[in-house]
C-alpha cells in the first residue's frame, strides 16, 4: 500500500477512536493492514481496503484492537491504591453510607478494575465497580479473569500481596473467582465517542457512559489522544460522569500533559503526598 493510503487509514482510525499512533507503531499497523488486505482481497485486484474499512464496523474493531497497546498489571502505581484504601474510599463512604461507584475507564485486560475491587473489599466498603475499554479482545480476557504471572510482576513484596496471593494458580498466574468477576460490570466504551458507545456484549444496543461516579481511573490512555480530545474527554467526564466531590486518577506520567489550560471548570488538580489526582468541586 502507498503511504497516502496508510495515512487515510490512520485518519479513519483516529476519527473513530481518537488514537493517534506514534511513528514506531505505524510500522506494525501498516504490516497488519497489508496482511488484512491480502487476506480479504483473495486475488481481487480491485479490492479497496479503505472503502471496506469505511463500511464494515467489524473491520474497524479489528484495526482498533491492533492499534491499542495493553500493558498492565495488578496494583500498578501502588501509591494511588494506597491513598484510595487509606483515605479516599473511607471518606466517600463515611459521607454517603452508599456503595462507592468506581469506574476504570480504560481497564484493558482487567487487572486495574479487579485491583480496585479487591481494595474495596479489603476495606469492607461496598462498591459498584465498572470496567470499560475500546479493545474487544482485552475485554474478553477481563471477563475470563485468568492471568499469567506477568500480571503479578510488582505484587510480590508489595503491601497488597495478600489480597491477590490467595487466587494464585499452580503455574504462578492468577484466576479471579467467579464471585468477584460477576460483581464487576464490564462493557466496551469508546472514550472518543462519549457519552455513549456501541455495546460489545449486547449487540445492537448502546452503552451510556456511567453517571455519578465517585472515583474514575483513566490511566495510560491520554498519551494516545490529541490535546483537543483530552480536553473534550475531561469535560465529558467532569460534567456527565463524575459526582460532586468525585475523584479522577490518571497515570503519574500523564499529569504534565493535563495542564490547567485543558482542565474543565470545577476540576482541580491536587497533590497528596507524592500522589496527584483531580477532584470535582462540591
Amino acid at each position: 500500500m502507498t503511504q497516502e493510503e496508510i495515512d487515510k487509514i490512520i485518519q479513519q482510525l483516529t476519527s473513530y477512536s481518537g488514537i493517534v499512533p506514534q511513528d514506531s507503531h505505524r510500522t506494525s499497523l501498516s504490516k497488519f493492514v497489508e496482511e488484512r488486505k491480502t487476506s480479504l482481497a483473495e486475488g481481487n485486484e480491485e479490492f479497496n481496503y479503505i472503502n471496506y474499512l469505511s463500511t464494515n464496523p467489524n473491520e474497524m474493531t479489528e484495526l482498533v484492537d491492533r492499534a491499542t497497546i495493553n500493558e498492565t498489571y495488578f496494583f500498578r502505581e501502588e501509591k494511588q491504591f494506597h491513598l484510595l484504601k487509606q483515605k479516599i474510599l473511607p471518606e466517600i463512604f463515611g459521607k454517603t453510607k452508599l456503595p462507592v461507584k468506581i469506574w476504570s475507564a480504560a481497564c484493558s485486560s482487567g487487572e486495574e478494575i479487579y485491583s480496585l475491587k479487591l481494595i474495596s473489599d479489603s476495606c469492607q466498603i461496598p462498591c459498584e465497580c465498572f470496567g470499560s475499554d475500546i479493545n474487544t479482545k482485552v475485554l474478553k480476557k477481563c471477563k475470563s479473569g485468568i492471568y499469567t504471572k506477568n500480571s503479578l510482576r510488582t505484587v510480590d513484596g508489595s503491601m497488597f500481596h495478600n489480597l491477590i496471593a490467595k487466587y494464585k494458580t499452580e503455574n504462578g498466574g492468577v484466576e479471579i473467582p467467579m464471585e468477584i468477576r460477576n460483581s464487576v460490570r464490564i462493557e466496551k466504551i469508546n472514550l472518543a465517542k462519549l457519552p455513549n458507545s456501541p455495546s460489545l456484549f449486547n449487540p445492537g444496543t448502546i452503552n451510556l457512559a456511567p453517571k455519578n461516579q465517585d472515583v474514575i481511573f483513566i490511566r495510560n490512555v491520554f498519551i494516545y489522544f490529541s490535546r483537543e480530545l483530552r480536553k473534550k474527554i475531561l469535560e465529558t467526564l467532569t460534567e456527565k460522569c463524575l459526582s460532586c466531590g468525585g475523584y479522577i486518577f490518571v497515570s503519574m506520567n500523564e499529569i504534565a500533559s493535563l495542564d490547567s489550560s485543558i482542565l474543565p471548570k470545577g476540576l482541580k488538580k491536587i497533590m497528596d503526598g507524592k500522589v496527584f489526582y483531580f477532584r470535582k468541586e462540591e
